[in-house]
């Protein structure tokens, strides 16, 4: 299974060190070398960064500055987004992880699969990785992340935490 990821995932799953979940359900991942230069160089103070740059489970993937459709993309999401849709577009993953709200929409748009932190610890729970969803979410939130109300009960619906 090919599978794309920006730093949305990588970053709030290394809050809450589960950023072990993403080799455990997808095995070898995709990062554009953006997204590796966000997390790991420019960012090197940012979680996920030190595991990141660890990780034998990830093929970090240059990017086409000048492709027309990187060009296109970039012009509406941030270099990492863009750079990730691309390469997804490129390569045909089975899916795109990640959070950026505008980033998975267009995605969508695209013909992409897209899941994000929270979905991947429901498919986490699904395949008996974490035993409970409800207190991650917890952790996130206190860790700055933003979700939604909705989302939040949402997900806790589909596993049964409410």
């Amino acid at each position: 299974m090919i599978v794309v990821s920006d730093a949305g995932p990588i970053i709030h799953l290394s809050l809450v060190r589960l950023l072990g979940l993403i080799p455990a359900l997808y095995g070898q991942i995709l990062v554009p070398d953006l997204v590796y230069s966000e997390v790991v160089t420019d960012g090197d103070v940012l979680p996920g960064s030190a595991e990141l740059r660890e990780a034998k489970w990830i093929e970090v993937v240059s990017h086409e500055p000048g492709a027309p459709l990187f060009q296109l993309l970039r012009a509406q999401l941030d270099p990492g987004e863009a750079a990730a849709i691309w390469l997804a577009v490129a390569r045909k993953p089975a899916l795109v992880l990640s959070d950026d709200r505008p980033a998975r929409l267009m995605a969508e748009q695209l013909g992409l699969s897209v899941r994000g932190t929270l979905g991947i610890l429901v498919e986490a729970k699904r395949r008996g990785e974490i035993a409970e969803v409800a207190p991650i979410v917890t952790e996130l939130r206190s860790k700055g992340v933003w979700l939604s109300d909705e989302l939040v009960q949402r997900i806790l619906g589909e596993v049964e935490e409410l």
